[in-house]
């Protein structure tokens, strides 16, 4: 699917739906930097998508950055549930213990999971 996607962007550059799902894909393989370019990529036109920080934060935190994860993570609740949080926790963010961390991996987990069960639908029909 990868490949897929990589064929569609190389004609169609600006197809977010696709280079979302490239960065999801990325991010699925364990290939966090090239999702992370992707992401930010998607950021750039979509700066106010918590989703996209939360793959972000997902991607950072599985390669050990966890005060990066922590800041984007926060961005994204910002963003989306819990908009009073203000821009100086966000950016003197720093992961204090590990039940913060494990609360985080938690809602991670979850948002990456709703990320791909919203893109897939979208990925399976456009393959047809």
């Amino acid at each position: 699917m990868l490949d897929s996607c990589n064929a569609k962007l190389k004609r169609d550059t600006d197809n977010i739906s696709v280079l979302r799902l490239r960065g999801i894909l990325y991010n699925m393989a364990e290939k966090y930097e090239k999702a992370l370019i992707d992401f930010k990529q998607l950021l750039i036109t979509m700066p106010k998508d918590s989703s996209l920080y939360f793959l972000k934060s997902d991607c950072h935190f599985n390669m050990g950055e966890f005060d990066l994860a922590k800041k984007d993570f926060l961005r994204a609740l910002q963003l989306g549930s819990q908009p009073d949080i203000p821009e100086t926790a966000i950016e003197n963010a720093i992961i204090l213990n590990d039940q913060e961390l494990k609360e985080i991996e938690e809602v991670l987990e979850h948002e990456k999971n709703k990320a791909i069960l919203q893109q897939f639908p979208d990925a399976i029909e456009n393959a047809s």
